[in-house]
């Protein structure tokens, strides 16, 4: 189900606000580098599957994030027949 866009910005454009947000959000990140990592020890240290999961929502922020393949392939198997395929062989 495939709406035409109306409005808005055009397909492709950066969206200006989430540019300026990831700009804050890693110059924050840097200033407190120090204090993460340390952090990030002192709840490795603690219960590493907390850890884990900390992490994982952390490292969510550095990964491109997985998207659904939508491709098809549309294939009729009602004309597949095998005695075409065992002809071919022989």
């Amino acid at each position: 189900m495939n709406r035409e866009k109306t409005g808005g910005r055009s397909k492709g454009t950066p969206n200006k606000i989430d540019k300026e947000a990831r700009e804050i959000f890693l110059d924050t990140l840097g200033k407190h580098s120090g204090n993460i990592d340390e952090a990030f020890e002192a709840v490795f240290r603690e219960d590493k599957v907390k850890f884990l999961e900390i992490f994982a929502k952390y490292a969510q922020y550095f990964s491109a994030k997985k998207t659904e393949n939508t491709d098809k392939v549309d294939i009729n198997l009602s004309d597949f027949n095998i005695k075409d395929v065992v002809r071919f062989k022989k």
